[in-house]
């Protein structure tokens, strides 16, 4: 079996370029699973805002999975960081994340994803107390997600949304530093491009066993095509892993039109 596709879904409430397919989550869905897709990624932010038992439904109806939980917004939009010096805003910040991981269980296998809610380190006073204060909040989410037999991906993430585990081998390390299966590395093609890790295949290759979702956008957030990241590359390097989970398509709805089933259609060659 090879790599498996998901995209990410928004209801279209908000502004958003990471999400090609967008509208009310049941066509959302339908849209996802006409294209090719085998899941879908749904973003959220606050409990209740998308009703999981239609998400399901949707699921169910045209036989596709939901990938994973991204939960960005709960930093950029209501300010909570799971690194904050502030106690009573990172314990808010790890609830959210353990009453997220319950959903994970209950929509059967999907993926926590812990992105732009690490925050700065200035949400700490400092790298010091960030650290401090990070960990304690992973250790937390780490082993609920244990317990649920969920798993959380901590994201290689772009310089320019965080100063925290940006790096391959930062990030890496510190995935490692937990020696727990239900933590594991998520890579990301935009934000390589923008850390400059363009030297990415032999620190992938040092990857094995390490990822557990990978993400798939070109420059600027726009649907892949090959013209400005060496996507043939990375999916070789994927494949040299032996890596066999999600790649998320995570870009822009348009340009061009259709650019959930343009950007598949032009990875699928690679597959």
């Amino acid at each position: 079996m090879g790599m498996k596709t998901s995209a990410v879904i928004a209801d279209g409430t908000f502004p958003t370029n990471t999400a090609p397919i967008l509208g009310p989550i049941p066509e959302a869905v339908r849209q996802a699973a006409e294209a090719g897709y085998d899941a879908v990624s749904v973003t959220v932010c606050r409990p209740g805002e998308v009703d999981m038992s239609a998400l399901q439904r949707a699921c169910r109806e045209h036989h596709i999975a939901v990938s994973g939980l991204a939960t960005g917004r709960i930093y950029t939009v209501d300010g909570l960081c799971l690194g904050a010096g502030d106690e009573e805003n990172r314990l808010a910040a790890v609830q959210r994340m353990l009453s997220y991981a319950e959903l994970c269980a209950r929509l059967d296998g999907a993926k926590l994803i812990v992105g732009t809610i690490r925050g700065w380190t200035r949400d700490a006073g400092g790298r010091e107390a960030y650290v401090r204060q990070f960990r304690r909040s992973m250790e937390a989410i780490v082993a609920r997600a244990e317990a649920l037999g969920v798993e959380v991906v901590l994201e290689a993430i772009s310089s320019i949304d965080s100063d925290a585990y940006c790096t391959i081998a930062e990030t890496a390390e510190y995935v490692r530093s937990f020696r727990s299966s239900a933590l594991r590395l998520q890579l990301d093609s935009i934000h390589l491009h923008t850390n400059g890790e363009l030297d990415f295949y032999p620190k992938i290759l040092a990857l094995k066993g390490l990822v557990g979702q990978v993400d798939i956008s070109d420059v600027d957030r726009m649907a892949p095509d090959g013209a400005h990241f060496d996507f043939p590359l990375l999916i070789q390097a994927l494949k040299e892993i032996g890596y066999r989970d999600y790649l998320v398509f995570e870009f822009r709805a348009q340009p061009p039109a259709g650019a959930a089933r343009a950007g598949l259609d032009y990875i699928r060659t690679l597959l």
